[in-house]
């Protein structure tokens, strides 16, 4: 077994797209993966998927290039305040169309400043709004960043009409204290570069016959690794991102220098 304490081969990196491949054929065999849109009271099985997008869109779009080759249609939650990049740059639209085109959803993630209802509607309508406007995708879906810091949005079940909620009890089942062994629905999530609530292959192999998975992209990456390594190589390619834009605004920036200097240190 790898570090992550699951029952993949010790063979296969952890976090790497070799893992995330093998994790999605065998949720394939377990549950059907659905999109929220089809998932409803009577729904009995289903494997949701959502990708919460902060620091790389570049790696969202690798995990969303597998899950196309691979026949699956999964949901990619963006920020429109995250400080590592910008969602409504030529560069980020290009992707995020690029992600749609390959068949999945675009959401949006963020942090309202109240758990009533009527303002998380009024925000999410803004940022969808500049969303909609630029990327010319209907934005009908949206999951909260760090809800943990305000639990209320995550235990009050809120509902906004037409727009999807990844909170919503359909598919997540919120708890004050301890998580039952066994819930009705199961949350797994790679938060923190861990599975702090079971790896998706010991879950989904198990009773448990409906799962959302939570997958952060910038946890994964090529060649995988623990949390070092995988900070370590985020940096690199984010550096690499700031110097090719500072590179196509500048005429006489020495990219090649500072990349030889860099590589050195």
């Amino acid at each position: 077994m790898n570090s992550n304490n699951n029952s993949l081969s010790s063979d296969v990196p952890a976090f790497s797209h070799q893992e995330y491949r093998m994790i999605l054929s065998r949720l394939k065999e377990y549950l059907p993966i659905l999109d929220y849109s089809e998932v409803t009271e009577n729904v009995n099985r289903f494997c949701v998927i959502r990708h919460d997008v902060e620091f790389s869109l570049e790696r969202a779009l690798d995990l969303a290039q597998i899950e196309h080759d691979m026949d699956i249609q999964t949901s990619y939650f963006i920020q429109l305040g995250n400080n590592t990049y910008n969602a409504i740059s030529k560069k980020s639209l290009d992707i995020l169309r690029k992600i749609n085109k390959l068949g999945h959803k675009i959401g949006l993630h963020f942090t309202p400043t109240s758990s009533e209802e009527e303002v998380v509607n009024q925000e999410f309508i803004a940022l969808k709004t500049i969303l909609d406007s630029r990327l010319d995708i209907d934005i009908d879906r949206f999951s909260f960043h760090r809800p943990n810091l305000n639990r209320k949005l995550i235990s009050s079940n809120i509902r906004i009409n037409g727009v999807i909620n990844a909170y919503d009890k359909l598919y997540f089942e919120y708890f004050d204290d301890t998580i039952p062994e066994n819930p009705d629905i199961k949350y797994i999530s790679d938060s923190n570069h861990q599975w702090k609530y079971g790896h998706p292959i010991d879950v989904v192999s198990g009773s448990c016959s409906k799962v959302q998975v939570l997958i952060h992209p910038f946890s994964w990456s090529k060649n995988g690794g623990d949390n070092l390594a995988n900070y370590l190589s985020l940096l690199k390619e984010k550096n690499n991102v700031l110097m090719d834009s500072i590179n196509a605004e500048i005429s006489n920036f020495p990219k090649d220098d500072l990349k030889n200097i860099i590589s050195l240190q």
